[in-house]
């Protein structure tokens, strides 16, 4: 019996300015058809290299550039290689190492982006997305047409959850950068994106600290705007542990779901739209509360 195969799917929240079209499939669209690759990490680069608009759905490739023209190692000889074996090696310029696809699909409705964090025993982090679209985003021609776009990580519910639930919880802070409040969307998310919009602001911070004993017990409206954060920022907290303070924060926690799967029996790609959907879904129960 063939061993399951593991998928996680995570997701971005897009938001075009009020004063532009929210036209996402567009938004997107521009971004493959001007193929923008960005370094994320170290000599790691991802692009869109595929992107249909009906469906919404794409793919990520994440590739290598490697410096040709450095020192290489000879694995045979066990150290640096000689000159001559290095003239030999010949790589045309216009292809690159190291390349692996992770499928998205475009939530237009909700402005979501769901995309595959981990697939066919390969990862691509969400931090590293959120890197890509925070250069991406900012390219002339993006910019010309859609304003300054922000995007964010959905981070995980259920860490924010646990930050505000945190006993002796002495600081809470949430992020909030422009929120784009819609028709699934809170009257909460809609009075921030007003008051930034209003004032020419581009974030909302908001800190409650206790300096009591007892620390902090966040109410309704607290608990709300930590929800709003979890999409369109961030949010931290530091408590006193065995006397320590300890900082807890959303940053490094995406929101994902995980599943495994036969591949004898369903192909990647349904699998992966399958978990796209139930996260997507998730994603519009929690605004709706908001």
């Amino acid at each position: 019996m063939p061993r399951p195969s593991k998928i996680e799917v995570s997701a971005v929240n897009l938001r075009i300015p009020a004063d532009k079209p929210r036209d996402y499939v567009g938004l997107i669209e521009q971004l493959f058809e001007a193929r923008i690759a960005i370094k994320v990490y170290g000599d790691s680069f991802i692009a869109i290299t595929q992107f249909h608009k009906e469906s919404g759905l794409g793919v990520f490739s994440k590739y290598s550039e490697i410096d040709i023209d450095g020192s290489w190692f000879d694995l045979e000889d066990f150290g640096p290689a000689e000159q001559g074996k290095v003239d030999e090696v010949s790589i045309p310029d216009n292809l690159r190492p190291n390349l692996s696809a992770f499928y998205f699909e475009l939530s237009e409705e909700a402005h979501v982006l769901a995309f595959e964090t981990y697939s066919e025993s390969k990862g691509l982090s969400a931090r590293s997305v959120e890197k890509y679209f925070g250069a991406a985003l900012r390219h002339s021609s993006i910019v010309s047409k859609f304003g300054r776009v922000e995007a964010d990580i959905v981070k995980s519910y259920g860490e924010v959850e646990r930050i505000i639930g945190l006993p002796n919880l002495k600081e809470l802070k949430i992020v909030i950068r422009r929120p784009n409040p819609d028709d699934i969307s809170g009257d909460l998310a809609a009075r921030i994106e007003d008051r930034l919009s209003e004032q020419n602001g581009e974030e909302y911070v908001e800190i409650t600290r206790s300096k009591d004993d007892k620390g902090l017990k966040p109410n309704d409206r607290s608990k709300k705007l930590a929800i709003v954060g979890a999409e369109n920022g961030e949010v931290t907290g530091k408590s006193i542990v065995n006397g320590v303070q300890v900082d807890h924060t959303t940053k490094e926690k995406p929101e994902k779901v995980v599943d495994t799967y036969n591949k004898d029996e369903v192909d990647t790609r349904t699998m992966f739209r399958k978990l796209a959907g139930r996260l997507v879904k998730a994603i519009k129960q929690r605004r709706a509360t908001t």
